[in-house]
């Protein structure tokens, strides 16, 4: 076979490699990661954050479900019906002292709860704060900070609410017991009040039905949403 009748072997060009698309693809892939590692970082961060929450107020009150309605405690019907019964204590501080507080100044943001509530004790028809409970809350205020979260400041009053010459019904003093907390965590605290929400629930969420135990149910829960 002549050398003319050999096929002759084509060669096809390549082109060079376009930098700018190995560099972006590499930029994408380094982002993805970082996104990963950030995410596991936030969550362990959160984790953290609840773990120390509990340990820092070491009370037995500490309780665990939606919003302090301990977890198999009445249906859904009942649990609605209390939502619509709330109170919210009126706004009337917000404007003042705003510019120095803690915090952020907006609260209207996705917000994610964490199960857990502080309970602070009082005693029957009273809305003073006991010495106990200033050390919770100061606990708690060490414990907050300037984290991104808001509070929701819940009181409440025993089930067998007896009427007395400052309280004729047992809403106005939950409410009272809930502003009172609130009003501790802006000045001690300096926490801005946009980050406070006062509610008032009279005796429609009891955390035990047994009489015997009425006196616990004179309490205000502070339950913390962490803003996204």
């Amino acid at each position: 076979m002549s050398a003319g009748n050999q096929k002759k072997k084509r060669i096809f060009e390549t082109k060079p490699p376009d930098m700018f698309m190995l560099s972006y693809a590499s930029l994408a892939t380094l982002l993805l990661a970082f996104f990963i590692v950030l995410n596991t970082f936030t969550e362990e961060k959160k984790k953290e954050f609840i773990e120390g929450f509990q340990r820092s107020m070491k009370r037995r009150e500490i309780t665990f479900g939606m919003g302090g309605i301990l977890s198999g405690w009445g249906d859904d019907k009942e649990k609605e019906a209390i939502r619509k019964m709330k109170y919210i204590y009126p706004d009337e501080k917000k404007e003042s002292r705003e510019s120095s507080d803690k915090g952020v100044n907006e609260i209207n943001r996705e917000e994610e709860h964490i199960p857990a509530a502080v309970v602070v004790s009082f005693d029957e028809h009273d809305a003073a704060i006991p010495l106990e409970g200033r050390r919770s809350l100061n606990n708690l205020i060490d414990l907050i900070g300037e984290r991104p979260c808001s509070l929701i400041i819940e009181g409440h009053t025993r089930r067998n609410f007896i009427p007395s010459g400052e309280y004729h019904n047992c809403w106005k003093l939950s409410l009272d017991r809930a502003k009172v907390v609130a009003d501790y965590l802006h000045e001690k605290g300096n926490i801005s009040f946009k980050r406070l929400i006062p509610v008032g629930y009279g005796n429609n969420k009891p955390l035990t039905k047994d009489i015997r135990s009425d006196r616990h149910n004179d309490r205000v829960s502070i339950i913390i949403n962490i803003l996204k």
